[in-house]
């Protein structure tokens, strides 16, 4: 990485063709996660800090949840975060990150676009508004501007794709624009890599993902990222991920493996419940420890975007969603099979 300098401050930091991240030693042109190192939130990642305040009196289950607190952490950022302060939260949040652990890569992802009316009551009939679109616009454009010139992984947009079949034609037209403005405020930050969402195999037919996709542009961005929300076998989700890369012009992907160690529970009523629990089912587990090295071609990364521990305010004795939970932390942990299966 090479910084221009002007008569004055930096000039802005350009980027360099198949080596967004400006690592040390390039990386092949298709994969620019090869070689890069992630950061691991040891201060403020949510299992670091409850293993410290267990440390003292429960030094096994501190240690437990290490195996979590030990492993890169993806930050979120929302739609409970206001647009006028994510650019600030996520430019501190790098700041430090280069500070604590120079060189690294943080990852980031972000949960703005689905809200709760798509599934509860309107399902099959939502639209974002025009004015609902703008504020995504103003608050996608501020969190990318808090990147600016920082390293960093952004996993986009989860569960964006995977609600399709909640919106109207016409919410299936604006949720695709709504991708492609991200896409497009995101690329004016030099060094960043950009996955977007593409639902899951048992969620969403590989042919209408692929389409989508398309239609958002994801030809502008690295790729798309798969199971964020699900708890599918790590090997169903790359055979699903090849079957979108070969639609998509080659396009490279990651799976989400924070809690998929010991696969779904499939309901006996698929119509009525779905096709997993996905309401903080029992007896999961931690599934393929995170790495940009997964031995699968088209496979960028596995990748703990959900992260293990944090409460979706669902299931029996579950804290309100974002919270961590230790018990259910623990139980991943106790529970973990990291081969991939």
């Amino acid at each position: 990485m090479v910084l221009r300098i002007a008569s004055g401050p930096l000039a802005p930091i350009a980027r360099v063709p198949g080596n967004p991240l400006g690592l040390p030693t390039p990386p092949p042109t298709t994969d620019p996660l090869t070689g890069a190192a992630a950061f691991v939130d040891w201060k403020d990642g949510l299992a670091a800090v409850h293993a410290r305040e267990l440390r003292r009196r429960h030094p096994h289950e501190a240690a437990m949840l290490d195996v979590i607190a030990r492993e890169p952490d993806v930050a979120r950022w929302g739609n409970w975060t206001r647009a006028s302060q994510v650019g600030l939260q996520v430019s501190t949040y790098l700041a430090r990150a280069a500070a604590e652990s120079p060189g690294t890569v943080p990852e980031l992802s972000t949960y703005w676009i689905v809200d709760a009316k798509q599934t509860h009551p309107d399902c099959g009939r939502y639209s974002d508004t025009p004015a609902r679109e703008r504020l995504y616009n103003r608050w996608i454009r501020n969190f990318a501007r808090g990147i600016g010139d920082s390293r960093a992984i952004v996993f986009l947009e989860v569960d964006s794709l995977i609600t399709v079949g909640c919106l109207s034609h016409h919410g299936v037209q604006v949720r695709l624009q709504e991708l492609h403005d991200a896409f497009d405020a995101l690329s004016a930050d030099p060094r960043v890599v950009v996955y977007t969402d593409a639902g899951a195999a048992d969620a969403l037919n590989a042919h209408r993902a692929a389409r989508l996709l398309d239609r958002a542009g994801i030809s502008e961005i690295q790729g798309f990222f798969l199971n964020a929300t699900h708890f599918d076998w790590t090997r169903k989700e790359i055979r699903y991920g090849e079957k979108v890369s070969r639609m998509t012009g080659g396009k490279h992907f990651v799976v989400n493996t924070a809690m998929n160690g010991r696969g779904p529970i499939i309901p006996r009523d698929r119509r009525r419940n779905g096709n997993e629990d996905l309401c903080s089912p029992p007896g999961r587990g931690l599934g393929p420890l995170p790495t940009f090295s997964t031995g699968f071609r088209d496979v960028d990364a596995f990748a703990w975007i959900a992260t293990p521990g944090r409460s979706s305010g669902c299931g029996k004795g579950a804290p309100p969603t974002g919270r961590f939970w230790v018990k259910r932390a623990l139980s991943l942990v106790r529970h973990a099979d990291f081969k991939v299966r």
